[in-house]
């Protein structure tokens, strides 16, 4: 039986905390011994992890994947329409929780806010423990 990555979203708006307690609770779940995956939302494409000009950029002008590999880690450029839901599950199906990033819009999972003007459980008024145990509740806002 294949077990899905339990979804948790932490929503809020810029400089609002999300990073900093993502930090918190993936530290706190990986002592628990779980397995944890982070996603990050970039709606508008700012985020570059290579610079214009290098040679995988230029690659990936003209094509659909391009791979880099260091010592310790790869990162992989990758042209995709799909829903987060099945990149989850392409790439983070062995983890036990993928702490995801933004996504303000996407309902029907946990999700942790940061801001009180958005839905979710209200961790700007909470304690990391409070934020823990809901996470292990049924509850879902």
């Amino acid at each position: 039986m294949d077990k899905k990555p339990k979804l948790i979203f932490f929503v809020g708006y810029h400089n609002s905390g999300k990073t900093t307690l993502i930090e918190q609770v993936a530290k706190r779940l990986t002592e628990m011994g779980y397995r944890v995956a982070y996603l990050k939302h970039d709606p508008k494409g700012h985020a570059l992890t290579d610079k214009e000009g290098s040679d995988t950029h230029r690659l990936f002008q003209i094509l659909p994947k391009v791979c880099i590999v260091s010592p310790g880690r790869i990162t992989l450029y990758e042209r995709t329409e799909e829903q987060v839901e099945d990149l989850v599950q392409r790439y983070f199906s062995d983890f036990d929780f993928v702490l995801l990033e933004g996504w303000k819009s996407k309902k029907g999972y946990k999700r942790i806010s940061l801001s009180p003007e958005l839905e979710g459980f209200p961790a700007y008024k909470k304690s990391l423990q409070d934020v823990l145990s809901y996470l292990f509740s049924e509850e879902e806002l």
